[in-house]
């Protein structure tokens, strides 16, 4: 089957009658779509197993006893999501399969599980790459409550630790992954293809400014400590940092709470959650320190208090230089280099293996709601460069 006749397939699960496609990590929606998944690969020769996660490997055996080149992506989404994000490098995984002859490297498609987060940040890639915590299986929730060891109990998997679904990394030699680009860089050039330089890291903060209430009709403004001027202060400059910053920086203040909230009231605290995203390790790392220290002058200077936490940090993720060859040559001059700004599967597998990834454009720029599009003439000259390239890679007997 070609590629957009599977997509067509995969579109009739998990579809929701609010609009748009809900499969949550472990729901039965995401189970049916692994299930669909199996039954395909196998049609194919492919053997399919599930680990102790129910992350899904399709495996084609090669005819040397090498590490694998693998492929793929996720079949989880987001509630009332699209039909492209995740799915399309599965779809386009299972295809490049169908179409490639057994080399001298097995070739792997895998379908990983809860990329989108519902109990956590890539939980099942993290699971096969032996990154999760210790504690994860008996901590992870999601916003519901469920636990997730719940979650998997009703897809019938029951791992003993977070380390059941953990496999030697040194077995997979490569992994290249074809995603929507979620953004509007391709479509405004006017490409078809994009191949990722980088995946942005990233540092997540959060922040409280404390302040003083007051009757909004009595207490003059130069007596006040207004913790939603402080905090509006701290955007403007916080904006003007990014900036000013260079390269490939991004700042994006997406919460902001007031206490207590009412229209007669001088705002007493203002709380912000906030990420900064970059390519270089060296400049996100400046950048995290002089957010900090900004929140902290524009706070005395309304005089009032901020705390700041940091609730998250992850690295930049480089691509692989002759991956990123290997789809530059393919491509034949239909793409251009860009930054993903977006982490993925493969900025996890890219802490311990060579990894790439493969881009087509979103219409509008626009992703995870039911109007995600892209257009069949990008998709299927995905299809042709991931097959071309895993051609490649799997006749390959070096590294």
């Amino acid at each position: 089957m070609t590629a957009l006749a599977l997509l067509d397939e995969l579109a009739a699960i998990g579809a929701d009658p609010a609009g748009g496609w809900s499969r949550p990590a472990w729901g039965a929606g995401e189970q049916a779509a692994h299930d669909w998944f199996a039954a395909h690969a196998r049609a194919m020769g492919l053997s399919v197993r599930q680990d102790a996660f129910g992350n899904s490997i399709a495996r084609r055996e090669g005819c040397e006893n090498l590490p694998a080149i693998a492929t793929g992506s996720h079949l989880d989404t987001v509630r009332g999501g699209g039909l492209y994000d995740g799915a399309l490098g599965v779809v386009l995984g299972l295809a490049a399969a169908g179409r490639l002859p057994t080399g001298l490297r097995p070739l792997e498609v895998i379908a990983f599980r809860d990329e989108e987060g519902r109990f956590g940040p890539f939980t099942g890639s993290r699971a096969m790459t032996g990154d999760l915590a210790a504690d994860a299986l008996d901590r992870l929730r999601d916003a519901d409550g469920v636990a997730l060891r719940t979650a998997m109990a009703d897809c019938g998997l029951a791992p003993a630790t977070p380390q059941a679904a953990a496999r030697d990394m040194s077995d997979l030699a490569a992994w290249v992954e074809v995603h929507i680009e979620q953004g509007p860089v391709l479509e405004a050039a006017g490409l078809p293809l994009g191949i990722v330089t980088a995946i942005a890291g990233q540092e997540r903060f959060s922040l409280r400014f404390t302040g003083q209430a007051g009757h909004a009709g009595t207490v003059p403004m130069d007596q006040r400590a207004d913790a939603l001027q402080a905090a509006a202060g701290f955007a403007l400059a916080f904006d003007a940092l990014i900036r000013d910053a260079g390269g490939d920086a991004r700042g994006t203040i997406g919460i902001l709470r007031l206490e207590p909230n009412q229209a007669n009231v001088i705002p007493r605290e203002a709380r912000l959650s906030l990420e900064i995203r970059d390519s270089d390790a060296a400049r996100l790392a400046r950048l995290a320190q002089e957010t900090e220290a900004l929140a902290r002058t524009i706070a005395q200077d309304r005089r009032v208090t901020c705390q700041t936490r940091r609730l998250y940090s992850a690295a930049p993720v480089a691509m692989a230089a002759h991956l990123m060859a290997a789809l530059e040559q393919a491509a034949h001059g239909r793409a251009m280099r860009l930054l993903s700004g977006a982490n993925h599967d493969a900025g996890i597998l890219g802490l311990h293996i060579p990894v790439a990834m493969l881009f087509v454009p979103s219409r509008g720029g626009i992703s995870h709601t039911p109007d995600e599009h892209t257009d069949p003439g990008p998709i299927m000259a995905a299809a042709d460069v991931l097959t071309a390239t895993l051609a490649r890679l799997i006749e390959s007997p070096g590294p």
